[in-house]
């Protein structure tokens, strides 16, 4: 996509920071946090480039565009949960819990404390080795701090202790 003539990158970030900093907070809802919304907002106010009147503000293009295309976004993702759905929903999200660090593993495995890098190198190659293909993303995201469900991370958690604790002697086991 091409930037309409005077607007350059910059001028389009410092102004669209301007303007979402302003807005953003007003269509936060369910699942989508100010963050969220921050990033549908640029790529809204992105495309929206194409509309846009070199002779005129772009702060106050960027103010209306995305105002107007926030209020459709928000309808049209918006769901209004039931009152047991909404119950249901604050159940799951109770669920999902932090990530755990793998050092913290190890001492929740072997009861150490202390872990040197090149046996850490040793575990993770170890469970490299042995963890089963299926396992491997929930392994990641724990790895990488990413979300899980609580009984995704607690299944997890044991598969990894049993390895480091030798009691599966194939990635199958």
């Amino acid at each position: 996509m091409k930037l309409p003539e005077g607007v350059t990158e910059e001028k389009f970030m410092v102004a669209f920071n301007f303007v979402v900093d302003k807005i953003a907070h007003k269509y936060v809802f369910t699942s989508f946090e100010c963050e969220d919304i921050r990033q549908e907002a640029f790529l809204i106010a992105y495309k929206g480039l194409d509309d846009y009147d070199s002779s005129r503000p772009l702060e106050n293009f960027l103010y209306i565009h995305l105002s107007n295309r926030l209020k459709n976004f928000k309808r049209d993702n918006y769901y209004r949960y039931e009152v047991g759905d909404a119950q249901k929903m604050q159940d799951i999200k109770k669920s999902i819990l932090e990530p755990i660090d793998i050092h913290e593993l190890y001492h929740i495995a072997t009861g150490s404390t202390i872990v040197d890098d090149a046996h850490l190198s040793e575990i993770y190659e170890l469970i490299d080795e042995k963890l089963p293909a299926n396992m491997r993303s929930d392994y990641l995201k724990l790895k990488n701090k990413g979300k899980l469900t609580k009984s995704r991370k607690i299944k997890i958690i044991k598969r990894l202790q049993e390895i480091i604790n030798g009691e599966i002697d194939n990635e199958e086991g």
